[in-house]
């Protein structure tokens, strides 16, 4: 399954050039469609995230705990294609450690909001919601007010 790149949703935060949050997530589906989304973080290893059509959110690094409406092969493939995308926007060290943004990453979050060193970038149509729902459920080092 190919995700639809209009549906695909972006949101970077930096600190001083260090990464606190990099999500890509996707709305699958039409009417009670159903989001699917990845994320990481400097100080941590990141995770993934499932929001049902009825809004429930699942955030785990298993796909079997996802009560997703679509086949599982399919839930594969999206999170496959969604975990790229966010590699898409880091850096590694030799030893595999998150090193920092990539250059596209970087150029990303030229788009954001600045002040004084911290900035937020999110694609047309992206929420911050998300960050609300991941942060207190798992191991995501940032917490927004």
């Amino acid at each position: 399954m190919e995700i639809d790149k209009s549906k695909i949703h972006r949101i970077v935060i930096s600190q001083d050039g260090k990464i606190l949050v990099n999500m890509v997530y996707a709305e699958i589906g039409e009417d009670g469609y159903e989001v699917f989304g990845v994320f990481s973080g400097q100080d941590d290893g990141g995770g993934l995230f499932h929001q049902s059509s009825d809004g429930d959110i699942t955030v785990s690094d298993d796909l079997g705990e996802f009560e997703a409406n679509i086949d599982p092969d399919e839930v594969n493939s999206i999170f496959r294609q969604l975990e790229r995308l966010r590699a898409m926007f880091e850096e590694n060290d030799e030893e595999g450690n998150l090193a920092g943004l990539s250059k596209e990453g970087q150029k990303f979050l030229e788009t954001g909001y600045n002040n004084d060193g911290y900035i937020e970038a999110y694609s047309k149509g992206a929420s911050e919601d998300f960050i609300y729902d991941v942060q207190d459920e798992w191991n995501l080092n940032f917490f927004k007010d």
